[in-house]
């Protein structure tokens, strides 16, 4: 039994209710089969645990699932409104992100708003092969005549324009790709998050098919909490992120063996956008 394990030994079942809301509180995210294992009770019995603490409004239950956020942190905010916050870091990162791509690559592209960016100023001549289960990046891809896209459909969830599902992480689990572009909605110490269980699901199912994991963060995720861990800094190559990045963050990536490569953000100095960049955008509004 592990020292996390050991601090929530119990010894009644009310005293275990208690454990399970302060191991909910610290992990953010957990599944019914992972509680039983670490409780080394039964899933009927942390289920009618479950449902007595959902009663007492101490914890959120929700599909495969239980949570210690409110029900906009496990849903995930709206698309529209996480893709207008910190505009000019993304655009930054997106364009820093397609020089790192080679021709005749095969690559995948997570959901998100930075990588859907990337999508939208992806320019013909790579002759890519893109898989991603974005809806926003299958369209901004539809343009480009030399890019082929496999989408990996499924059930569509409005809130992140994404697709998740059974016949989503069987189709991945067929493929192979050269470098995956990963978004996530939090960054720590302890690797990349995001705000539901579903989503980090789809995103690790695609870690475990690339050759090699680029990050795409800008600075503000860093200082932004997210429930549901992707996956620890082990599985992250690089990161993309913006100069306003804090020191303890830059030392905490270097620590853990992560490549940083920083771009400048016009937004650190008041203005959010060059000549170029307002042109690019202007093309693709």
């Amino acid at each position: 039994m592990s020292e996390e394990e050991q601090g929530f030994r119990y010894t009644s079942a009310p005293e275990r209710r208690d454990r399970l809301v302060q191991f909910i509180t610290t992990q953010g995210y957990c599944t019914i089969l992972e509680l039983s294992s670490t409780f080394t009770v039964s899933e009927m019995t942390i289920r009618r645990d479950v449902a007595k603490l959902v009663a007492q409004g101490r914890i959120r239950g929700f599909r495969g699932g239980v949570g210690s956020l409110s029900r906009q942190d496990v849903v995930g905010s709206d698309y529209r409104f996480r893709d207008v916050k910190m505009g000019a870091a993304k655009h930054a990162i997106a364009k820093r992100a397609i020089e790192l791509i080679g021709t005749n690559a095969v690559i995948a592209i997570d959901a998100g708003t930075t990588t859907n960016q990337m999508a939208a100023l992806l320019p013909p001549g790579h002759d890519l092969t893109v898989v991603t289960h974005s809806f926003p990046v299958v369209s901004s891809l539809l343009s480009i005549s030399d890019v082929e896209v496999i989408s990996v459909g499924g059930t569509l969830h409005r809130e992140s324009l994404s697709f998740d599902g059974p016949s989503t992480l069987a189709t991945i689990a067929n493929l192979q790709v050269e470098t995956l572009f990963l978004g996530a909605s939090g960054v720590n110490e302890r690797g990349a998050y995001c705000a539901n269980g579903f989503d980090a699901i789809t995103k690790q199912a695609f870690i475990e098919v690339a050759g090699r994991v680029v990050l795409l963060a800008d600075s503000s995720k860093f200082e932004t909490p997210a429930m549901v861990r992707i996956c620890d800094w082990d599985l992250i190559d690089c990161v993309i992120v913006d100069d306003a990045l804090r020191s303890a963050d830059e030392r905490m990536l270097t620590e853990h063996g992560v490549e940083i490569v920083k771009v400048h953000s016009a937004e650190a100095d008041g203005d959010p956008h060059d000549e170029d960049d307002l042109q690019e955008e202007e093309l693709i509004s």
